[in-house]
């Protein structure tokens, strides 16, 4: 699935955060973007996941897409497997549940499943968070800093997890890191 920025801006009062920004990524492509903390880059992955709107500028994508936030976002009241399923509870759909196991053994966080994010470690959570945005079967992944809070070996083991799921998958892949 295709992604296109074409002339991006976007403005916070005055402060100009993004200046026509085009990009284009082909399908099953696995893009990084790396820059400074604060240059803009979490603001371009919610443009185009389409969690806010750019100043100026178009956004086109083939698919709806997944996101892994930097801080994972799971739902502390909830177990890991509670929060993979989450998406699908709020859609009041029926939860693949060969699926989610699936994901879950993939994602080494089977043995977890019925742990809370408090007694996870931060790779674990990270994989949670990539669990649920997996479980969508959503061709386009953008993932907000996932590394940024692991240390190098657990980063480089989610690293090589995530190409796994790239080439087996097919997904397009648009990740920030600094």
């Amino acid at each position: 699935m295709k992604i296109t920025l074409e002339n991006i801006y976007k403005y916070y009062g005055k402060v100009e955060i993004l200046n026509d920004i085009d990009l284009n990524i082909e399908s099953s492509e696995f893009v990084c973007i790396v820059g400074e903390s604060g240059s803009g880059k979490t603001t371009l992955l919610k443009i185009v996941a389409g969690l806010i709107e750019p100043t100026k500028g178009v956004v086109l994508t083939d698919d709806q897409s997944a996101m892994v936030f930097q801080s994972s976002a799971l739902f502390p009241w909830l177990t890991v497997k509670q929060n993979v399923s989450f998406p699908f509870e709020v859609q009041s759909l029926n939860t693949p549940k060969k699926q989610i196991e699936q994901l879950l053994s993939e994602l080494g966080i089977k043995a977890f499943e019925n742990q809370y994010p408090k007694e996870l470690s931060g790779g674990q959570k990270q994989r949670v968070g990539i669990a649920r945005a997996m479980a969508v079967k959503r061709k386009i992944l953008l993932l907000d800093e996932p590394f940024s809070a692991l240390d190098v070996k657990t980063a480089e083991e989610l690293y090589s997890l995530l190409l796994g799921l790239w080439r087996t998958n097919k997904l397009t892949v648009l990740m920030v890191s600094h």
